[in-house]
């Protein structure tokens, strides 16, 4: 007996034994088992999700010898004939090769005579798409009116070329794409029942490269049990389907999180030599970075990840949320433009290249699970802004003093006054001992970070440096005193038109060279900005001030509704966004028990003034109740009693004052402010 493949072996025999697509089943179950079938019936969808084997269930489900049924009984003459191809009520058409209208027209001249075998004579269309225009308009008027023993499925992938006229004379059900764990479930169930070794991996390989179609996931299958010599394991299924290992990516991400070009590139060339398709290395690191984004939003989601999920808890934890959109971004518009590239090798390293270039900052020194690379010494950390220091946060400039040179003219008189020597002055050079300014040795408690004395210790490098005086010019001892003095008048001379031309000496100075590592620290140093405001820090706070945070709004509320009967009673009514800012700038004063006035600030009389307003508030408020109430609202602006909106703002000072205060007493921020000058912007503090 000749090999069935499993497409055809498995083909689904009953409604029950189909995968999925349960809305369309239970359309058709109950629309046999009440009798009311329609004549006409369109089934579209993508390819191997079930189309053709659905319209030959619910052709078997008509001719029953059993009667119009749901469930088949698959043994009668009339089932196994259809379940074999052979039923001769039962026409399947092949709409891609008889597209013609005298196709179609062979075909209606048939349609009057009654079933030879069956209760109805159907007739199955496939590719319906595929006909012509003759065809349809020949097909109109019998589809519309056929006779009563006559049902027509049609099936098609791609319905949007259906005229609207056959669209309106059908009843179009449209079958959903297969669900990978849809697919790996009936996968593992036919090859059990086969049984065929199989590796879970390698199930899960196959129903991802399905993309949603069962007849693709059998055919693949079929494949790897070839390739496998009767078994199915992961490491061949993988390469027969061209599978990127997943190491790949998390080492390229990695690499990007690390901001390691080198590695970067290694990994770019391992994936070449491996024969990676580069549109889907692209896609593997995309949706890295999309589990990774959503593995810091909820914990417990690692999506097709569970083998290294050690590794992504690493990513997920230590890369900033704001830099896995950004990557996220740069890769997707990388992907998008593949296809420009001259070629797809240097599209994907230019796209991982400008995710690294545009991270203007270093990385802590922390090294992923799987890594086997040291520690740095020095770590450095990436600069946050606003520092969050429970229970607020806050935002503190730095103002480093630096001693300001005097005023030029104050230079040029001293050195006219230095110019009365007499012939015998001789001046020398000034050592550098002379120039130098001793610095107090600044010590550190011994409870403080690592970080914050490697800070301290490149800042007092930085202040030798700016001390560190300028190599003398040579004067020659032995020249006439005469000659000295009109050199001195020369060099006063030359002070005098220094202070005239001081812009164009700062340009004069010497520019550290820029160069690929330079450029990627340190972006904002190329731009030009002489015609620009500078940007001191109190602006760019101000920049980042923001009203209170959804949180802490629900925080707030909550806490009101705890102290106060009102507050709790506003939260608790069913009330739309416009009628609660009525209640919530409102405070009540309770009349009798079924008489209620509400004293409404100014700020919301526009909505106190609808009278449709205040009929739902106070239908709102007697449901709550549970008895009828008489609601009167009244203007009224005095501050003796308070609304709970102005309540909240209250409670919200006093936590702001408690920040402060925090932020004051913390010792982190003492050090900061004792050690770098720095001061604490109050207006930057938010309680959290």
């Amino acid at each position: 007996m000749s090999y069935q493949v499993l497409a055809r072996k498995w083909r689904p025999k009953s409604f029950s034994e189909v995968v999925g697509q349960q809305h369309v089943l239970k359309i058709l179950s109950n629309a046999l088992s009440l009798g009311r079938v329609h004549h006409a019936y369109l089934f579209s969808g993508t390819r191997g999700v079930g189309k053709t084997s659905i319209a030959r269930l619910l052709a078997k489900g008509l001719n029953c010898e059993s009667g119009i049924t749901a469930t088949p009984c698959g043994v009668c003459d009339n089932c196994s004939e259809i379940e074999q191809g052979r039923f001769v009520d039962l026409l399947e058409i092949d709409a891609a090769s008889r597209t013609k209208v005298e196709d179609t027209r062979e075909i209606l001249d048939n349609i009057q005579y009654l079933p030879s075998k069956g209760r109805f004579k159907v007739y199955l269309i496939d590719e319906v798409h595929m006909l012509s225009r003759s065809s349809f308009n020949a097909l109109l008027k019998t589809l519309e009116e056929p006779p009563e023993h006559v049902k027509f499925l049609l099936a098609t992938t791609d319905p949007q070329k259906l005229p609207i006229t056959i669209l309106s004379r059908c009843l179009h059900l449209h079958l959903n794409v297969l669900d990978t764990s849809l697919i790996s479930e009936q996968l593992k169930h036919i090859l059990q029942l086969e049984q065929i070794e199989s590796e879970p991996r390698a199930i899960q390989l196959l129903a991802k490269a399905a993309n949603g179609s069962m007849r693709d996931a059998l055919s693949l299958t079929d494949q790897a049990i070839a390739l496998g010599n009767g078994k199915i394991d992961a490491a061949s299924t993988a390469s027969m389907l061209g599978t990127l290992d997943k190491a790949i990516p998390f080492s390229l991400i990695n690499a990007l999180y690390q901001n390691d070009g080198n590695t970067l590139m290694q990994q770019i060339d391992a994936a070449a030599v491996q024969g990676a398709d580069w549109d889907n290395l692209l896609a593997e690191s995309i949706a890295l970075l999309h589990q990774i984004a959503l593995l810091q939003v909820v914990p417990t989601a690692l999506g097709d990840y569970a083998d290294n999920e050690e590794q992504l808890r690493f990513l997920a934890q230590y890369m900033a949320p704001n830099d896995v959109q950004l990557f996220y971004q740069i890769l997707l518009m990388g992907r998008k433009e593949l296809a420009f590239a001259p070629d797809k090798k240097m599209g994907v390293e230019m796209s991982f290249l400008r995710a690294l270039a545009f991270m203007p900052k270093n990385v802590d020194a922390i090294m992923p699970p799987a890594a086997t690379a040291t520690t740095p010494t020095t770590p450095t950390k990436k600069a946050e802004s606003p520092i969050r220091t429970q229970p607020a946060q806050v935002v503190t400039t730095s103002s480093q003093n630096v001693n300001e040179a005097e005023p030029v003219q104050q230079t040029v008189k001293s050195a006219i006054e230095n110019q009365q020597l007499n012939d015998s002055t001789i001046v020398r050079p000034a050592t550098s001992d002379e120039n130098t300014v001793s610095q107090p040795e600044i010590s550190l408690p011994d409870d403080a970070s690592l970080i914050t004395k490697n800070i301290l210790e490149m800042r007092m490098q930085l202040m030798k440096e700016e001390q560190k005086p300028k190599k003398p010019e040579l004067v020659d001892y032995h020249q006439p005193s005469n000659s000295l003095i009109n050199s001195k008048r020369d060099d006063v001379q030359q002070l005098a038109n220094l202070g005239n031309d001081s812009d164009k000496n700062d340009e004069e100075v010497e520019q550290e060279e820029i160069t690929a590592e330079n450029y990627q620290w340190q972006a904002c140093g190329i731009v030009e900005t002489k015609n620009e405001p500078a940007l001191d820090a109190k602006t760019l706070c101000d920049s980042f001030k923001v009203d209170k945070t959804p949180e802490m709004v629900k925080k707030l509320i909550v806490e009101m509704a705890e102290k106060d009967a009102w507050c709790a009673e506003i939260e608790q009514l069913e009330l739309a966004p416009l009628i609660k800012q009525i209640a919530i700038n409102s405070y009540p004063e309770l009349i009798d028990d079924n008489h209620i006035i509400l004293h409404t600030r100014s700020a919301v009389e526009h909505l106190a003034k609808s009278s449709a307003n205040c009929i739902k508030l106070r239908t709102a408020l007697s449901n709550y109740r549970q008895k009828t109430l008489n609601l009167e609202v009244v203007i009224d602006d005095n501050k003796a009693n308070k609304t709970p909106l102005e309540m909240r703002e209250d409670l919200y000072q006093q936590k702001l004052e408690q920040a402060k205060l925090t932020i004051h007493q913390d010792p982190k921020v003492e050090t900061i402010c004792q050690y770098f000058d720095a001061k604490i912007d109050e207006s930057s503090i938010r309680p959290v």
